[in-house]
């Protein structure tokens, strides 16, 4: 039987008045690994907080097994300490180290000896020696000089070095919170493979389907304040779902069908209460004491329906179509021009490395082009000269004038932090607070502290929304769109693919989201 390493019972949370979670709990031993899926703001990453004990519940207790071991990668990059990669990395390490040092002069003490021991198997299990080191910087494409200090990396490359560093530590309790994003397909293969290879438990939170169904044993859906677990991968609990969505539709039906029959039956009885027939002889004691109990029994028929009534409504049941977002619709902008944009012999170099060369293409109408190609082969850097915010070192690209972009960059990185929604949404588009909310609800968006909470303080999922709100009412012709799978919850993803395939224009995207690429690629191209 496996270990149980943490334990959640009866779990309560609020954020203000709204309530997270009412009254959760999981169990999580030894091996097992679970994927978390819900819309946004259901509570995956509050529950991941919960798990690491970054948070703590309103109501309810955590037990944890003795000497647990937790790491966690949050969704957003940490602020970094001015440190170098090295030092980072080997923190949990070098304190290891140390207190082992300062134990080396006392080890003819069997206690000491003893504490020095599971010291140094510590140190082994998180990588004590280069070679796990080197295994997961070539895993993670992490071509980066360890001795760079962290403030000067890109937002992808601190990312991966924050994986690197909890698969470093090799806890028990790993906790990831959308590992694959700014992983290259050759990274994300090599990720399942060490994940599969734990002997601790994983819980991850990701949009990317093919990653869940090729790691995870175990799914987790996070729904209406709820937990329910099912045992299986993502295709499992796609199936597994819809079969208990008929079953729940079922109830529903017999539920208002019973209701229906029970006011009917209440409303006849109240309105058309029949009277006992009159006496064919003389004994009015009898008759009299018959009509009495004739009146009870119909009273207490009428108390029972109305008691089955009263609890029907009390709780009743609601009905389970699944929660769709049918406000995510680009308009209709295709174009007459056979050829939206091209580009020949293009070239970029950066202080003298080449990151692309004589790159020729074309973006065709109504063409969905998928660019792919590992870390640093120069995706973005080529969207980018498309976009003209860089210049290239050689070759030329021409862009029909009827041509309208639109750009979905990966992080949000081109919205204005210090803003909130309501003034960049007003001051981009023209539109009032009345109109704003409109879009907004359509696009899955609900919430009025939304509106006036700055970009740096909302969660990446809901910038990643707002950013396609702002695509949709720039009405373009032609989409650019880097990673836009990333951040996404599954609902929104799906409806975010129906618009995209829906579109008349052009599309150009980077991703390596395998799902995504085999719905949606009528062409790729690789660099």
């Amino acid at each position: 039987m496996s270990q149980l390493l943490i334990h959640l019972r009866n779990i309560f949370k609020f954020f203000g008045p709204k309530k997270i979670f009412d009254g959760i709990s999981l169990s999580i031993s030894c091996s097992e690994c679970f994927a978390i899926v819900g819309e946004n703001g259901s509570g995956k990453t509050t529950l991941l907080r919960l798990l690491a004990s970054i948070d703590v519940p309103d109501e309810g207790t955590v037990e944890r097994s003795k000497g647990l071991s937790t790491g966690y990668l949050s969704q957003e990059p940490p602020d970094f300490l001015v440190q170098t990669v090295r030092e980072y990395l080997f923190s949990s390490l070098h304190q290891i180290e140390q207190t082992m040092e300062s134990l080396q002069d006392r080890l003819d003490d069997p206690m000491i000896l003893e504490q020095w021991a599971a010291l140094h198997e510590e140190f082994e299990r998180r990588g004590g020696y280069s070679s796990t080191l080197n295994e997961i910087v070539h895993g993670l494409s992490l071509q980066i000089d360890l001795d760079r200090f962290l403030n000067t990396l890109s937002c992808g490359e601190r990312r991966r070095i924050d994986l690197a560093k909890v698969l470093l530590d090799n806890p028990d309790l790993l906790l990831l919170d959308e590992p694959t994003n700014h992983l290259d397909h050759q990274s994300i293969n090599w990720l399942k493979g060490h994940i599969r290879q734990r002997k601790g438990a994983t819980i991850i939170v990701s949009h990317d389907r093919r990653f869940i169904n090729d790691t995870c044993n175990r799914l987790i859906e996070l729904k209406n304040q709820r937990l329910t677990r099912f045992g299986g991968n993502y295709d499992f609990y796609v199936t597994e779902r819809n079969r208990l969505i008929e079953q729940q539709i079922r109830a529903f039906e017999e539920q208002q069908k019973e209701r229906s029959h029970l006011v009917q039956q209440i409303r006849a009885t109240t309105f058309s209460k029949g009277k006992p027939p009159p006496p064919k002889d003389r004994d009015i004691m009898a008759y009299d004491q018959w009509g009495e109990s004739h009146q009870r029994s119909v009273k207490h028929r009428l108390d029972q329906m109305k008691d089955r009534l009263e609890k029907i409504d009390a709780d009743p049941l609601v009905h389970p179509r699944p929660k769709s977002i049918t406000g995510i619709v680009f308009h209709d902008s295709s174009f007459s021009a056979p050829i939206a944009i091209e580009w020949e012999q293009l070239s970029k170099s950066f202080d003298g490395k080449v990151v692309f060369q004589d790159q020729t293409n074309a973006l065709r109408a109504n063409e969905r082009l998928i660019v792919t190609g590992p870390n640093g082969s120069g995706k973005t850097t080529l969207f980018k000269c498309l976009l003209k915010e860089l210049v290239p070192d050689t070759g030329t690209i021409r862009i029909n004038p009827s041509v309208r972009m639109g750009y979905l960059d990966q992080d949000g990185e081109m919205l204005p932090f210090d803003q909130t929604p309501l003034d960049y949404l007003s001051h981009r588009f023209g539109l009032d607070e009345t109109q704003i909310r409109c879009e907004l609800h359509r696009a899955g968006l609900d919430g009025a502290d939304l509106l006036r909470l700055p970009f740096q303080s909302i969660s990446a999922g809901q910038r990643k929304r707002l950013m396609i709100l702002s695509l949709i009412l720039a009405r373009p012709n032609v989409i650019l769109l880097d990673e836009p799978t990333n951040h996404l919850d599954l609902l929104t993803l799906e409806a975010l693919e129906t618009a995209l395939l829906n579109f008349s224009g052009a599309i150009l995207a980077i991703s390596h989201d395998a799902t995504f690429i085999e719905k949606f690629a009528t062409r790729q191209l690789s660099l």
